[in-house]
């Protein structure tokens, strides 16, 4: 993203004046690369940044806005509420050395996180960071504005840095922070970059490319945190619930205390109502058993135990899951066996029948008995 260019400059237009090396640099990398590897996503608005730039659209007789008029500044937006400008300004590019950088970022950039985040999910994100980014450098300008005086408000600029810069943080976010680059974790590269990118090159907007970075914290560790994740956001859903924070697995605690001590008394008042439900089903679910017990009894013909104006269910008997049973009459005892003999004790053995002494008796008997 660019600041403080010349009112009337325009990008390069095909059969104009200006050379466009950067262009077929640009062309050279994606055939290169190859065009059937490029995810989808990444591959149109590739297209569109160089198609704007080359004003491909007024080979069809649709005229494009000059630079002028859509880049983004506090004063366009606000002041003169052109909100077109918040979209229009990130497609835009002042040299075509400006676009091959951004856009060869972007390649790389796209490739890696396209094929994490899904076609839909990316195109959101990209979306996003380029109306959010906008917004928020309308707003650090105003910030600048109180700060450093009203000159601000009225600086214009435009690019497609202020994406790249917050595609940055997602990817970094999810390096070890065991590496470092120019004194900074690899994972907080993109600081290092904006100081480095602003003392090499001083026409860039260093408030543009602060606002990529923020817009980009804003979606790995902020509220805008389920354009990565996917899940629907607490305020959508009407409750409050943590945040997982993108690539770390974990939840995301607030930074300042106010912040954090809001979100942990929401979390209990949640933790809170969430046992009290519990507490309550079961208590609705152990009614439940005592009634289903109740008619279960009712059925049974036993007679009630206890006093017969007691409130309890026939045949219950508290702390027992089954009521008792009525005493049922027990059988004679069984005859004793013993020495080739018949044995009862409470009969005279005299009276017992005699058993045959061998097997022929034990034959004859059966062929008399069908005789």
């Amino acid at each position: 993203m660019f600041r403080g260019f010349t009112r009337g400059r325009r990008g390069g237009r095909i059969g104009g004046n200006r050379q466009n090396l950067g262009v077929l640099l640009l062309a050279l990398q994606i055939f290169q690369f190859g065009i059937d590897r490029i995810p989808i996503v990444t591959l149109v608005t590739l297209l569109t940044n160089i198609g704007v730039y080359l004003h491909v659209p007024e080979l069809f007789d649709v005229s494009l806005p000059k630079v002028q008029d859509i880049c983004i500044s506090y004063q366009g937006v606000v002041a003169y509420r052109e909100y077109n400008r918040l979209i229009l300004s990130g497609f835009y590019h002042l040299s075509d050395m400006h676009l091959y950088y951004n856009m060869a970022s972007f390649l790389y950039k796209g490739t890696k996180l396209e094929p994490r985040l899904g076609t839909a999910r990316f195109a959101t994100v990209i979306g996003s960071l380029v109306v959010g980014s906008s917004a928020v450098y309308c707003a650090l300008q105003y910030v600048a504005a109180q700060l450093l005086g009203p000159s601000h408000l009225y600086t214009c600029a435009a690019g497609f840095s202020c994406v790249l810069f917050g595609l940055k943080v997602i990817m970094q976010s999810t390096s070890p922070p065991s590496h470092s680059l120019f004194g900074f974790p690899i994972h907080m590269a993109y600081w290092s970059e904006l100081i480095w990118i602003s003392i090499i090159s001083p026409n860039s907007s260093f408030v543009g490319h602060l606002a990529g970075i923020v817009m980009g914290l804003l979606m790995t560790k902020g509220p805008l945190n389920f354009l990565l994740t996917g899940e629907t956001p607490a305020f959508f859903e009407g409750g409050v619930r943590n945040q997982r924070t993108w690539g770390s697995g974990v939840a995301s605690g607030g930074s300042s205390g106010g912040s954090s001590g809001t979100r942990a008394g929401r979390t209990n008042y949640q933790n809170s109502h969430v046992n009290g439900n519990a507490e309550q089903e079961d208590a609705e679910l152990q009614e439940a058993i005592r009634r289903s017990l109740e008619e279960e009894n009712s059925r049974r013909p036993y007679p009630p135990r206890g006093n017969p104006g007691s409130s309890e269910p026939r045949g219950y008997t508290p702390g027992r899951l089954y009521p008792d049973l009525p005493p049922q009459p027990s059988a004679p005892p069984a005859p004793e066996y013993g020495g080739g003999g018949y044995h009862d004790n409470q009969h005279d053995p005299s009276q017992a029948p005699s058993l045959p002494a061998d097997l022929d008796e034990i034959r004859r008997r059966r062929v008399h008995r069908f005789e």
